[in-house]
């Protein structure tokens, strides 16, 4: 009897401190709640290399989430920089960006792709910023093209843009190498190329002299994507139509620190969402459009990052209001994507414009307030 009870005491212990263990403090209001058991656990994490990884959103307006706010900076603990979806927030000009190893792109949306770019003289404000036309090369390719990035994307869009390089370079754009099982570049380049990658494949960027690289592969998207008439050469498209270079997509990065994170692109629901994108690339971060009307809303995104992908962390994308003001959420959608996470086992994270935030490979922000 006594052994039995000893035993259970084990056990109740046992039990108490696996509880304490689990619970965490959220960012955004100091909630406790409990682990979510099925959170992805992907057994390498804690075999990677230490660091941090530096996630800088490049927004239209300092210290806000407004509504053209597409790119974001990610710079890997080895010394990668990527940067994702220019838009209509940066261009080859931009003083936040110096070195662009490679830049990973969702679709050829004008807001994506960048066939605006910020108007330096009226920039506007943070709900309609200022812009001007970067057509016929977009933000992408001129981006590219200064700083000899990679440029990665699926369907045919790497040939639209390389033909967009080669126009401002006045030189053909070649292909980017793949060495080895992983598909290596080593970085920094002394010239732009264009990566190609379809769902399935994936490729690894590498600075010259490291051991590890960072992870990119591309995942699906249920959107559209045509090529506005403004970016096509002649002869042109008939009035009203759209040219076409392949799916959208999303993307996977995996940093050396095992951060991975699922960059959703403007999307859908989709069933990949829980069997590739948490099941087995096991995405510990998420960035999300929560926009509506041309992508998942506020509702649907937050339903995705509890219910689908499962994240520690998500970053809010594509909002079209002015999701902030002084830095606090003041936008409807914003606000109700922030409601519908509150109390769940994801925590939030505004993209404020030029506010870094530090992510460990566990997908947790380090100095989020």
């Amino acid at each position: 009897m006594w052994k039995y009870a000893k035993g259970a005491a084990v056990i109740v212990v046992a039990v108490t401190i696996g509880a304490a263990a689990a619970v965490f403090f959220k960012v955004n209001g100091n909630q406790s709640d409990v682990q979510d058991p099925q959170l992805p656990q992907e057994g390498a994490e804690s075999s990677q290399t230490p660091g941090i990884v530096k996630i800088t959103p490049l927004g239209s307006h300092a210290g806000e989430f407004c509504s053209q706010d597409r790119a974001l900076l990610f710079e890997d603990p080895t010394g990668v920089l990527i940067l994702w979806d220019p838009g209509f927030t940066v261009d080859e000009t931009d003083s936040r960006l110096a070195d662009v190893h490679a830049i990973v792109l969702s679709h050829v949306h004008g807001d994506h792709i960048g066939s605006a770019k910020p108007n330096t003289q009226n920039p506007g404000t943070c709900a309609a910023p200022g812009l001007v036309s970067a057509a016929p090369n977009t933000s992408t390719a001129a981006i590219a093209a200064a700083k000899n990035s990679a440029v990665v994307a699926g369907g045919e869009m790497p040939q639209f843009l390389a033909r967009k390089i080669q126009n401002i370079r006045n030189t053909a754009t070649p292909g980017c190498p793949s060495a080895g099982l992983n598909n290596e570049m080593i970085v920094p380049r002394t010239t732009p190329c264009i990566g190609t990658l379809q769902p399935g494949g994936s490729r690894t960027i590498k600075m010259t002299g490291a051991t590890t690289g960072v992870k990119i592969a591309i995942v699906p998207a249920t959107h559209t994507n045509g090529v506005g008439s403004n970016l096509i050469e002649a002869p042109g498209i008939p009035p009203g139509l759209s040219g076409y270079v392949g799916p959208p997509s999303g993307a996977i990065l995996k940093f050396t620190n095992g951060l991975t994170v699922y960059l959703s692109g403007d999307t859908g629901f989709f069933s990949d969402m829980a069997t590739i994108i948490r099941g087995f690339y096991h995405a510990n971060l998420a960035v999300i459009n929560m926009g509506d009307t041309f992508t998942l809303g506020p509702d649907e995104a937050a339903f995705a990052a509890k219910f689908l992908i499962k994240p520690r962390t998500v970053i809010p994308s594509h909002s079209l209001e002015s999701s902030t003001t002084g830095g606090v959420i003041s936008g409807l959608r914003m606000a109700r994507f922030r409601d519908e996470l509150d109390h769940s086992r994801v925590r939030l994270v505004v993209p404020l414009s030029g506010i870094i935030r530090e992510f460990n490979g566990r997908g947790e922000c380090i100095n989020c307030p």
